[in-house]
């Protein structure tokens, strides 16, 4: 149960999630829906490295959202 609970598994998704939005060119909604579920994973992962402070320097807390959201709403 360790890996549910680190912080790095779900900056990786959010990241995934941001690249699908980037591909989806085609459909506004479905790029939202991808947006929408890597903001949730980044907060997620948050709010697990705010309950363990170790996790916040272990995992380098990148915050992946903030950085490709602008770069996938530009492209909308």
């Amino acid at each position: 149960m360790a890996g549910l609970r680190d912080p790095f598994r779900y900056r990786e998704e959010a990241a995934r999630f941001l690249e699908l939005a980037q591909a989806a060119i085609d459909s506004p909604k479905l790029r939202d829906s991808y947006l929408a579920l890597a903001l949730q994973y980044e907060r997620l992962a948050r709010i697990l490295e705010e309950s363990d402070p170790r996790s916040a320097s272990e995992n380098g807390a990148t915050g992946v959202y903030n950085r490709h959201a602008r770069q996938a709403r530009s492209q909308g």
